[in-house]
């Protein structure tokens, strides 16, 4: 019974060794109704964005990688809401480059023609700030910087064009 006990508490210690070596979350859930978590990334063009500057405007902020497919799939329907919304909302999109390689984001850019910024995520920081699990999944923040909605897995162009009249309009 000692033997039991001792190894209980020795699983329970280096459970809270391990809990406390992960990453710092930000206070903030990411979900519908919170203020959508921070981030600070470098993108393809050179740049470093942050979700300070898109601040005043609506934001959509699309995660995903260039292996997957339904990220092919979905990746002309953001093309042509960039296009239609161009100067209302501001698009990018967050390559999670922590399980991809620059070379294949450089060509998944380029084959789809990705006209808005390209952010790549190199620790996977903010797609675990933002509980990314399937990719892709879009965020729709609001222009106070709130989640006002979430779409889970690839979506078509109709279903980003009702969501984003119903964030023109907040």
């Amino acid at each position: 019974m000692k033997r039991k006990g001792m190894l209980l508490l020795l699983v329970a210690l280096v459970s809270l060794v391990l809990y406390s070596k992960l990453p710092a979350r930000s206070g903030t859930a990411a979900k519908i109704g919170a203020q959508a978590p921070a981030f600070a990334l470098p993108a393809l063009d050179g740049q470093t964005y942050t979700s300070e500057q898109f601040r005043g405007k609506p934001l959509i902020i699309n995660f995903w990688a260039s292996w997957c497919e339904p990220c092919k799939a979905e990746a002309p329907a953001l093309v042509r809401l960039y296009e239609r919304y161009q100067g209302q909302v501001e698009v990018v999109a967050v390559n999670i480059t922590a399980k991809d390689r620059i070379e294949s984001v450089r060509a998944f850019v380029s084959e789809h023609g990705l006209p808005f910024p390209v952010l790549l995520d190199e620790r996977a920081e903010t797609a675990q700030a933002y509980r990314i699990v399937p990719i892709p999944t879009t965020y729709l923040v609001d222009r106070s910087g709130m989640i006002a909605d979430k779409i889970t897995g690839a979506a078509d162009y109709a279903t980003f064009e009702k969501k984003i009249t119903a964030l023109l309009q907040r």
